[in-house]
């Protein structure tokens, strides 16, 4: 199953999505991967959350009778700065789904005997206790290899596992999605305007293709997206502060963004097999997708969900991709790629990008700096030996005299960009 992973990943969103569709043309992002888990006996998913304080708290898990099970802190900046243990001599080694509770402490679901099993932690994380006695789902939870967990708008967890959901810690009852059973992944995401949970997920019934609902507070319609030429992995977010629920999904064709009660688009078109997507912050959201022969692929959208950045590219950890995952709460995004070569996850820490225009006109020139279309404020331009920051609009005046200049602008969170013009 591991090799053909169907990711699907849900994030909220508003508004049509830009066509990013055809060859994709993208430059090639320096990035360092390094290894989280593996290289043998690596467990099949991540749980990924991040605190307040910014540090993104990465669960994974080794082994496969006796399966230890480990937590990875990374800074704001993609920096490991601690590992500590969750488990030793647990007796599963599927997926991993971790949540942030309101009291800003940590809950981690992760199969094991009679089904779903939980963790606890502070919100610094590092020291985990389980949950002794209490398990749901049965046999069929204990050997789910990609689970879902999201909280309500009132805070309480719902779990996910090959297409049954329940909600509560046991859940007090477990409604079906309709394809129990037969939801080779599950994953879940709440709309953070309207507070509906949806399930989302890869089936590997007689119809194949990609299963969406909404589960909660009741159900809504049963959605089946077009059959998919393999079965691919899959993943799921909401967006920050915005409301709608999207489905990114790879059908070894195009990469889609689906909206769950509305259209489609094409991001991408290629025989690509994982796609992903996950929240950044003000309504924004990351992409990311690619496959073993094109290497992996990441753009961030605006604050509308309408227009994306420059995509960029990436060399892949090792020879395979079968899974990608991400987390970009934090405005950067951190990406997690796996292959069945190479074991295991890998990280690597890639920062979004602004584009950068100057028009002169008798001498006087004005830099604009935008983000898929938004304006940035409060980005410094280095040009002519001058240095000025963007206002509220992302524009930068100033008077050169005539010749040839470049400008550069930086900002936190963003990978410089560089413009030429000239001035007569």
């Amino acid at each position: 199953m591991r090799s053909h992973r169907f990711h699907v990943a849900l994030a909220a969103t508003l508004g049509a999505l830009a066509l990013v569709a055809g060859a994709v043309r993208a430059a090639t992002a320096a990035s360092a991967w390094s290894r989280i888990s593996g290289p043998t006996q690596a467990g099949s998913q991540l749980g990924l959350a991040r605190t307040a304080d910014g540090v993104l708290h990465v669960i994974w898990n080794r082994g496969n009778s006796s399966t230890s099970i480990s937590e990875t802190r990374l800074s704001p900046a993609g920096k490991a700065v601690g590992t500590s243990t969750v488990a030793t001599g647990w007796n599963g080694n599927g997926g991993l789904a971790l949540v942030v509770m309101p009291d800003k402490s940590l809950r981690l679901f992760a199969p094991g005997t009679g089904g779903i099993n939980t963790f606890t932690a502070p919100a610094t994380g590092g020291s985990w206790t389980h949950q002794s006695g209490v398990g749901w789902g049965g046999a069929i939870a204990e050997s789910a290899y990609v689970i879902g967990a999201t909280l309500t708008k009132d805070g309480q967890p719902v779990t996910a596992w090959r297409g049954n959901a329940g909600e509560g810690v046991p859940p007090a009852s477990i409604p079906l999605s309709g394809y129990q059973g037969g939801m080779a992944e599950s994953f879940l995401a709440t709309d953070a305007a309207s507070g509906a949970v949806v399930l989302a997920g890869a089936t590997n019934s007689g119809q194949g293709g990609v299963y969406a609902q909404k589960i909660l507070p009741s159900p809504g319609p049963r959605v089946v997206l077009p059959p998919l030429g393999k079965e691919w992995g899959n993943g799921l977010s909401g967006r920050i502060g915005a409301a709608g629920v999207y489905v990114a999904y790879a059908d070894g064709k195009n990469v889609r963004l689906y909206r769950y009660g509305g259209g489609s688009k094409t991001i991408a078109s290629g025989s690509y097999w994982s796609a992903t997507v996950c929240a950044a912050p003000a309504g924004r959201l990351w992409i990311a997708w690619g496959d073993t022969g094109g290497g992996l692929f990441a753009t961030r959208s605006n604050h509308a969900a309408s227009a994306f950045e420059p995509v960029q590219k990436l060399k892949l950890p090792g020879s395979e991709l079968t899974f990608v995952q991400c987390e970009g709460s934090a405005g950067p995004v951190d990406l997690f790629a796996s292959g069945q070569t190479n074991g295991g996850f890998f990280h690597t820490h890639l920062l979004a990008q602004f584009t950068l225009r100057a028009q002169a006109s008798k001498g006087k020139v004005t830099v604009s700096v935008r983000d898929a279309g938004d304006p940035v404020s409060g980005v410094t331009v280095s040009v002519g030996g001058k240095h000025l920051q963007t206002d509220a609009h992302g524009l930068a005046s100033l008077t050169l005299r005539p010749g040839t200049y470049a400008a550069v602008g930086t900002a936190t969170g963003y990978a410089a960009a560089s413009t030429r013009f000239s001035v007569r």
